[in-house]
């Protein structure tokens, strides 16, 4: 009879462990939920290129936060779109256009040494933590300030997830590990700055196996075979570009 009862008891104490581990599994769930819900989503517009009306829109839509880098400011007003805040020198930004704002929106940064990219980008990872931040009007004329965005959205991909939206392209900065959904068939193409170790890949037709990437063209112009793509590395700058499909509008 002992013997029973102490199986009883053991039983009863494992029954109750299943249960703890049960309900912290639950609320482990909704706590990353949560978390996901709570990253903060931010659209930050340069004075460059602005894609077409309906992928600005699809793009401002999921946004929580409307940012304009110094000139950026004036086409987020012509787009017909606020504006959360202004960031910048505004060596390039109308007078009235910052009086008709209040004054916590208007973020002064005078530096010269970083691109007004850059300055939105400290700003956004100042006040949030590692927002999710979309960036418009990074191109342009000058391929010097394409490459110059590039390098500083780099700099800025341990603190934030960032992606830069054009007519026909997605361009990825993130740190060590990317996920997104694609469409079967998409162009992915993976850029290295530098050598970049310990590459892996899914979802991709031609997969990448924990292998190094040098700067060339290796990793131009892969194609989803399965969605989501993932994509991994254990050291280096992996810029990450995927093709826009005809007709294909933003999803945060």
């Amino acid at each position: 009879m002992l013997f029973q009862k102490s199986l009883l008891r053991l039983a009863v104490r494992r029954e109750a462990g299943f249960r703890r581990c049960y309900y912290l599994t639950i609320l482990w769930h909704r706590y990353t939920e949560a978390q996901a819900m709570s990253t903060t989503r931010i659209l930050v517009v340069l004075n460059g290129n602005m894609p077409g009306e309906g992928l600005v829109r699809s793009v401002a839509h999921g946004a929580q936060v409307l940012v304009g880098a110094d000139a950026g400011a004036v086409l987020l007003r012509q787009a017909g779109l606020r504006v959360d805040f202004v960031v910048g020198d505004f060596d390039s930004v109308p007078e009235d256009l910052l009086n008709s704002l209040p004054a916590e929106s208007v973020v002064h940064d005078p530096g010269q040494d970083d691109t007004d990219l850059e300055k939105a980008l400290r700003f956004a990872v100042s006040r949030w933590h590692h927002p999710d931040i979309v960036v418009l009007g990074t191109t342009g004329d000058r391929l010097d300030h394409v490459l110059g965005n590039i390098c500083g959205a780099v700099r800025y991909a341990d603190r934030a997830s960032i992606r830069f939206v054009e007519d026909h392209s997605v361009t990825y900065f993130a740190y060590c590990k990317l996920s997104f959904a694609a469409p079967i068939g998409a162009t992915v193409s993976l850029l290295p700055l530098g050598e970049v170790h310990g590459v892996r890949t899914e979802g991709l037709r031609w997969a990448l196996n924990m292998e190094t990437l040098s700067i060339g063209t290796r990793g131009v112009s892969n194609e989803v075979v399965s969605s989501p793509v993932v994509v991994e590395w254990h050291d280096g700058h992996l810029v990450v570009i995927r093709l826009l499909q005809s007709g294909e509008l933003f999803e945060w």
